[in-house]
């Protein structure tokens, strides 16, 4: 059937997609990998590069027409710039609590955070600052339900915490993607979470403010992972986008 291309958020890897996979594969060509430097893929090195770009040569292997990309976190904005950037190979975009579009500024608490994760594991240990990103809000609703708590810390304890301890030659499309959201011309579906933090929040509204005709799927009692806590409800809007 039609191609899905599913890109995983910060710190995760291809197996948050496992209920996507499984319930969809009998419909769609399901496709979900590890970006660079997570799950089973090599570190990204020195050289840069860019996850859009990534996401195209897969798509060219595999040869995959007009895929609709489906990512979560900060991999729905390299699915955002992958769609920008490529529209001869998408056929529709699916942003799952998106992250990481420009001119919406992380909060202080997130970015304290963050220097808090990169100064234990360079000081101290990558086990040091996987404890402290493990507590992260964007976590909270998920590890408050027990059946996901063992996917959640397996991903987890598999990623090397390289972006951790180097800077991240990934390279964003200029110009930068929140400036061409009137560009995107395949449907487009904003899924947001109710439990979710207000910065992702800001994130979906701008998103649905930009792109002319894109569709929302608010799920109120679920947060940042979506598609693992209420994976129904996305696996039936990303059928019906698709």
């Amino acid at each position: 059937g039609p191609a899905l291309l599913f890109l995983h958020g910060y710190t995760l890897d291809h197996r948050m997609w496992r209920t996507q996979v499984e319930g969809l594969s009998k419909r769609f060509r399901t496709v979900s990998y590890d970006l660079r430097g997570f799950g089973r893929s090599a570190a990204p090195g020195t050289q840069s590069y860019k996850h859009c770009d990534d996401a195209a040569a897969l798509c060219e292997y595999l040869e995959l027409d007009e895929a609709v990309v489906i990512g979560h976190s900060v991999g729905a904005h390299q699915a955002l710039e992958f769609a920008l950037e490529r529209p001869d190979l998408v056929a529709g975009w699916v942003g799952v609590c998106a992250s990481m579009l420009s001119g919406i500024a992380f909060p202080d608490e997130l970015t304290q955070m963050f220097t808090a994760i990169r100064t234990a594991a360079r000081e101290h240990s990558i086990e040091a600052a996987k404890a402290i990103w493990s507590q992260a809000g964007w976590f909270a609703s998920a590890r408050a339900v027990p059946a996901l708590v063992p996917e959640m810390e397996q991903m987890l304890a598999s990623y090397s915490g390289w972006h951790f301890t180097h800077d991240n030659p990934a390279k964003s499309v200029e110009p930068p993607a929140a400036e061409r959201l009137d560009r995107l011309c395949v449907p487009a579906l904003v899924i947001t979470g109710g439990l979710d933090l207000p910065y992702n929040d800001a994130v979906g509204e701008a998103l649905l403010h930009g792109i002319e005709g894109a569709t929302s799927l608010r799920l109120p009692n679920v947060g940042h992972m979506a598609n693992m806590e209420d994976p129904e409800a996305v696996n039936r809007a990303i059928a019906e986008l698709a």
